[in-house]
């Protein structure tokens, strides 16, 4: 039987033979050209792609960077290519950036001009771009439907499907194929194992099929099918909706602890249907939806809400940023069910093609982000619920931010409000503080926005690596650093390791530098939040005598050259005190007593005075005269052409007089000397040296990434704000604040880090307080009232990127206890153990403890015993049952 896997690579694509060459020189500037290309490539329908392994994808990205472009090898695609009987075939389940990157034909080739390619029958990996539901994809694996027939599985064919195939289509082509009589009753099953599933022809083909399907046809025959027990007319009846358990005709369906045999912890078995207790079938790479799902469903409020049947009332079907209530309904007939105490599982088929219909990028089966999935089905919801039938135009109002906070604040949540009204605002969304400041003219720009679900920042994976630190002090013996830091390290973490380490009686100013190339010595100044991590070059540290934190301040960089090119010495920076004026003078007298400090040879100049004690051949005088032995030169950061600077002692003028930007606003001084002989060229060398590694974190406080969340950061190049006051952009620093929160906070801990060229998880274990977790005092806002909130859901993800499944678990409130969710199985377990340490939780749900008439937080009653025995240990637990960590490891290599 074949699969997506079976075509062999030399059938399934065109060499590039013609391309075929003699590798040339590789140019760094080409090869980034290429890559730039690749990046800003738009794909285009019947067009092909070639995919390239990211190994080798990798080691080019990284060669490109360092600049050793003629150490790669040719492109190899070994790791994910498989050969059978000396076939090769590409390997099953692969996903896009973590095992390969696309590229169009064109720029395939022009690297395979440069590279070649290590196997002519292995490398070229050929794929077509098609349209899907109206989307451009790269039809990585082909889409395979295994059709039989149900009362004889011999009589079988195999249906490549074409883009532009639909249920009518697909029918048309299994009647031809298998000689079949147009005019019969015939009706279509997707097998689910061994388990029929009668397919609604009234939804999208993507929605069932996409990569390999078994299809059983069922021909009636005397007035009857062989699947009698389905029904093709009801689709959404209970018969089709769900695995009944085999008990639940017995059940009183009322939620009662007492009307339930509850398992014990350590067997996880229920023997009988508990509402809210139920799994939902993996469809196919769909452990994302149903973990999210799962998340969704053990929120009470929301929960309440779809039960009762109020959202039918809140339907607003004109809303064109909504589903039409399509998804709304979905999810209510979902939640009943589940929450029905009938079904030990249900098929969300349906809800899965609703959202495919109107979120194409969730479409097919493959493996999907369940944060995403979550936040489109809250957003999907709020707007197919909105109360709001037309929403009216307002306009912004500048006045507004002129307000007290507290009263922007509130009127910035009423203008929402008049916009947006449903119970997922009710519900879910609170508001954030947000603060530029512009680095400039210290402008203060200050907005209150709505936010659904706080995602949190998680630190980078961290290895320890080496950076050479010179650290240049002004009255003592410089010194040199071995640091052992992160790819993540700041100058801000790297200094005060450095202080740490030394210890000084009194507080030291610091400006760190390096020198980017080998060739001049212009140095690029690194600023507090930059990462200090120099790959190959060594950083240095100026010691400064002015603190730079106080406004005012300002530096300047001062070079030693012969003929302005030609570097004699290591730059130096200064700096300047609020008001102090820097002159011609300044620079005579300080600055070149420094330089002959460090730099001048003292023993040179003394021969070349025939041992006298003149001077005059090193005098730094403001006088003209010939025996000067330099002429200074002044010019901004960056500048080719620096200007002399006159004979005189008037104040020099920095770039921008008013601008408080120490690390951008600038000067470079440039002492010519007329011969370099006077110089020892001290590079650095015959220093003070010391070694000392950063700590590594091994687990990560919750509370930390809320911090996280809320510190103080600087835009970057790409994110720059435009001032009102300086009239363009500028990279001011933004903060965000908690301002007002709501009942239930969903809180996503970014695992999954995605460059241009890469993606990888993050598997830091993350300390999560069970209950009581107090952000009282993280609001930024004065009035806010208590804030404690306990965990009542959680989305986990075990594996990798590309090989990783989803399971979750949720706080039933109906019975007290805590359910373990892993696809179609819904079992009874112990609670988190507080704290709750693992690598695994993705999403965090949590419920706010309501107030008393005094304005403090309710403990909740339902707290178990064995919870409460539990929780001061501290020790992290395994969450299921050793029975359920098995069938997990099974499930995680079949999604």
């Amino acid at each position: 039987m074949p699969t997506p896997e079976d075509v062999p690579m030399e059938e399934n694509d065109v060499q590039c033979g013609e391309s075929q060459q003699q590798s040339v020189t590789p140019s760094r500037e080409e090869l980034k050209s290429i890559l730039n290309e690749i990046d800003l490539a738009e794909m285009h329908e019947d067009e092909w792609w070639y995919l390239i392994g990211q190994r080798w994808w990798t080691s080019l990205v990284k060669a490109i960077r360092d600049g050793f472009v003629d150490d790669v090898g040719p492109i190899d695609n070994s790791q994910i290519s498989e050969s059978r009987q000396g076939v090769f075939y590409l390997k099953p389940r692969l996903a896009e950036q973590v095992d390969y990157t696309a590229v169009p034909e064109k720029l395939f080739k022009r690297l395979e001009a440069i590279y070649q390619v290590d196997d002519d029958r292995r490398d070229y990996i050929r794929r077509q771009v098609v349209k899907k539901n109206g989307q451009l994809n790269i039809e990585v694996y082909p889409r395979i439907v295994h059709i039989s027939l149900a009362r004889n599985r011999d009589v079988k064919t195999d249906l490549v499907l074409r883009p532009d195939d639909t249920m009518v289509s697909l029918r048309e082509r299994v009647v031809a194929e298998l000689g079949l009589d147009d005019n019969k009753n015939i009706r279509f099953y997707v097998m689910n194992d061994d388990n029929p599933e009668l397919i609604d022809t009234s939804q999208s083909i993507d929605s069932y099929f996409d990569t390999v399907q078994k299809v059983v046809v069922d021909v009636e025959e005397n007035g009857e099918f062989l699947y009698k027990h389905k029904n093709p007319v009801q689709p959404q009846s209970k018969s089709l909706f769900g695995n009944r358990s085999p008990s639940s005709s017995s059940l009183g369906g009322n939620g009662a602890a007492n009307s339930y045999n509850l398992p014990s912890p350590s067997t996880g078995v229920v023997t009988r249907s508990i509402p809210g207790a139920c799994g939902l079938s993996n469809l196919g790479n769909t452990c994302f939806m149903a973990s999210a799902f799962q998340c969704l469903s053990n929120m009470p409020p929301l929960r309440d809400y779809f039960l009762s049947d109020e959202y039918l009332k809140d339907i607003n079907e004109a809303n064109p940023l909504g589903t039409h209530g399509n998804l709304a309904r979905a999810v209510g007939d979902l939640m009943r069910g589940m929450w029905s105490g009938e079904y030990a599982s249900i098929n969300p088929r349906k809800f899965k093609g609703i959202i495919g219909q109107f979120a194409p990028r969730f479409n097919g089966y493959s493996q999907q982000d369940a944060h995403e999935l979550m936040a489109y089905v809250l957003d999907g919801l709020h707007e197919d619920l909105n109360r709001i039938k037309k929403k009216p135009y307002i306009e912004d109002n500048d006045e507004d931010a002129k307000l007290p906070e507290s009263e922007y604040a509130a009127k910035s949540w009423d203008i929402y409000k008049m916009r947006n009204d449903s119970i997922i605002v009710d519900t879910l969304h609170g508001q954030l503080k947000s603060t530029l400041i512009c680095p400039v003219c210290k402008k203060i720009s200050i907005k209150f926005d709505p936010f659904g679900y706080l995602s949190l920042p998680l630190p980078p994976k961290e290895q320890i690596v080496k950076q050479t630190v010179i650290v240049m002090f002004l009255n003592r013996k410089w010194a040199k650093f071995s640091l052992g830091i992160t790819d993540t390290t700041t100058v801000e973490e790297a200094e005060k390791l450095m202080l740490d380490k030394l210890q000084p009686e009194e507080r030291h100013h610091f400006v760190f530098f390096h020198v980017p190339s080998q060739y001049h010595d212009d140095i690029s100044i690194l600023q507090p939040g930059d990462k200090v991590r120099m790959q190959g070059r060594e950083v240095y540290v100026a010691e400064v005598e002015h603190d730079l934190e106080v406004k005012g301040t300002r530096i300047f960089v001062a070079y030693n050259r012969v003929k302005l090119v030609r570097s004699a010495s290591l730059p130096m920076v200064y700096s300047l005190a609020p008001g102090f004026p820097l002159t011609r003078g300044f620079l005579n007298d300080h600055v070149f007593s420094t330089t002959k400090k460090f730099f001048i040879n003292q023993k040179v100049v003394a021969e070349l005075n025939g041992n006298s004690n003149d001077d005059d051949s090193m005098s730094g005088s403001n006088s003209a005269d010939e025996r000067e032995p330099y002429k200074l030169f002044v010019g901004t950061p960056g500048s080719q052409t620096p200007l002399p600077i006159p004979p005189t002692n008037d104040p020099i003028s920095f770039p921008d007089e008013m601008s408080n930007d120490v690390y951008r606003n600038y000067l470079q001084i440039v002492f010519q000397w007329k011969d370099l002989k006077f110089f020892n060229q001290y590079k650095g060398n015959d220093l003070i040296e010391r070694e000392m590694t950063v700590s590594t974190r091994r687990k990560v406080l919750l509370e930390e990434t809320l911090d996280w969340f809320t510190k103080k950061e600087q835009l970057g190049e790409q994110d720059s704000w435009y001032c009102p006051e300086c009239k363009k952009h500028e990279r001011a620093t933004k903060q965000l604040d908690l301002w007002k929160l709501p009942e239930v906070l969903i809180l996503h801990l970014k695992r999954f880090q995605y460059t241009k060229w890469s993606r990888e998880k993050l598997t830091w274990d993350v300390v999560i307080p069970v209950r009581g977790l107090d952000l009282t005092d993280k609001v930024a806002n004065p009035n806010h009232e208590k804030a404690i909130y306990d965990l009542i859901a959680v989305s986990r993800h075990y594996g990798s990127l590309s090989g990783g499944h989803y399971t979750a678990i949720g706080f039933n409130d109906r019975i007290n206890k805590w359910i373990d969710f892993n696809d179609s199985s819904a079992n009874v377990t112990i609670p988190p153990s507080e704290p709750y340490e693992s690598s695994d939780p993705y999403i965090l749900v949590y419920r706010r403890r309501p107030l008393d008439a005094n304005g403090e937080p309710i403990q909740p009653a339902a707290l178990s015993e064995q919870h409460i025995g539990r929780s001061k240990r501290g020790a992290a637990s395994t969450i299921s049952s050793s029975r359920h960590q098995v069938d997990e490891n099974m499930e995680m290599e079949e999604d």
